[in-house]
């Protein structure tokens, strides 16, 4: 099984419910990106337990006991109750990279685990179902925009409506978007959780200042959806930037001066707005910038960041799926997913 993780050009943070209801019209508009969760997933019967084995060959045995701690061993025991799987993590995205990367490994997970008992989970129960597992396990409220990105692949405006959200798949040609829409791993670390946490208290709490940011990433999101159905790159670049300006203000957490740094060498060399992804304080960076534009860039940060390197360019158009290299499992004739 394969997921893509994302990369969140505007809107972030407003998917957590139930902030996106005190915005009328919020909405959170992201793409899935070409770095992939990469799993094999085994029906091991006979096994008691989940065996799940890390990229670089560790091999755990999880029972149920571990579902209260282990996101692991939280989906496999909530689909499949006897455990009986072995999952092998063939390929993941870098840790703390806020690129929603644990959503997509749960999402990745919950569906080829749905497959081997007969694939009967729709969407809509997949994402709530990886969405509310990870909330238990963090102790803090989560959003969706990462489960769908993983979901859906491609471009994508997730509305947040009364009564649920609704995910739209904007249509922007592929060439265009990769030609200017590049991510960089920056190589500090990022925690998202309690950041976010802390910028929803302070909202629900009716914090002025934290409203009328949250207001401004809001109308960000709808100009940036606009813009990509357009293909304006100045309006997409105006709607980035402006989601960034807004979102800087909710914590000093967000942009410490590590990132502020990174920020001003990518415009300075040609960027035409650039934001962190996810929750900010570290992590990847979202650069928007013209055809032609990512060499210099690229080069630029590297030059003062020791192990800042571009991971991705573009959008991944698919989602979750079982991978096309591999017929065999493709068939279902293997008992793999």
């Amino acid at each position: 099984m394969t997921a893509p993780c994302r990369a969140d050009l505007a809107g972030g943070t407003l998917d957590i419910w139930p902030l996106g209801q005190l915005h009328p019209g919020a909405l959170t508009v992201n793409m899935a990106i070409p770095v992939l969760v990469r799993l094999e997933i085994d029906d091991g019967a006979a096994l008691p337990v989940v065996e799940h084995t890390t990229p670089d060959g560790v091999v755990r045995r999880l029972g149920p006991a571990d579902a209260d701690a282990d996101l692991t061993a939280a989906i496999v025991f909530a689909l499949a109750a006897s455990g009986g799987i072995r999952v092998r993590v063939l390929a993941q995205a870098p840790l703390r990279s806020g690129l929603g990367g644990s959503s997509a490994y749960g999402v990745a997970l919950a569906r080829g685990i749905d497959r081997l008992r007969g694939g009967a989970v729709s969407d809509e129960r997949l994402v709530a179902l990886v969405r509310d597992l990870e909330a238990r396990l963090l102790g803090v409220p989560t959003g969706e925009q990462d489960h769908w990105a993983a979901v859906r692949g491609g471009v994508l405006a997730v509305h947040l409506e009364p009564g649920g959200n609704r995910v739209e798949t904007l249509t922007v040609d592929p060439d265009w978007l990769r030609d200017r829409a590049t991510v960089v791993f920056t190589g500090i670390r990022h925690r998202s959780g309690m950041v976010n946490w802390r910028v929803v208290r302070r909202r629900l709490d009716g914090d002025r200042a934290t409203r009328e940011a949250f207001g401004e990433i809001a109308a960000a999101a709808r100009a940036c959806r606009d813009g990509l159905l357009a293909r304006d790159e100045a309006a997409v670049a105006a709607a980035i930037a402006g989601d960034w300006r807004a979102r800087r203000r909710l914590a000093p957490e967000v942009s410490p001066p590590e990132i502020e740094g990174l920020v001003a060498v990518a415009g300075a060399h040609g960027a035409s707005a650039v934001k962190a992804c996810g929750a900010g304080g570290g992590g990847s960076l979202l650069i928007w910038h013209p055809a032609g534009g990512r060499e210099a860039i690229a080069d630029a940060l590297a030059a003062v960041a020791q192990g800042a390197s571009v991971l991705s360019v573009g959008a991944e158009l698919e989602g979750c799926r079982t991978s096309e290299a591999d017929p065999v499992r493709e068939s279902g004739a293997s008992g793999r997913a």
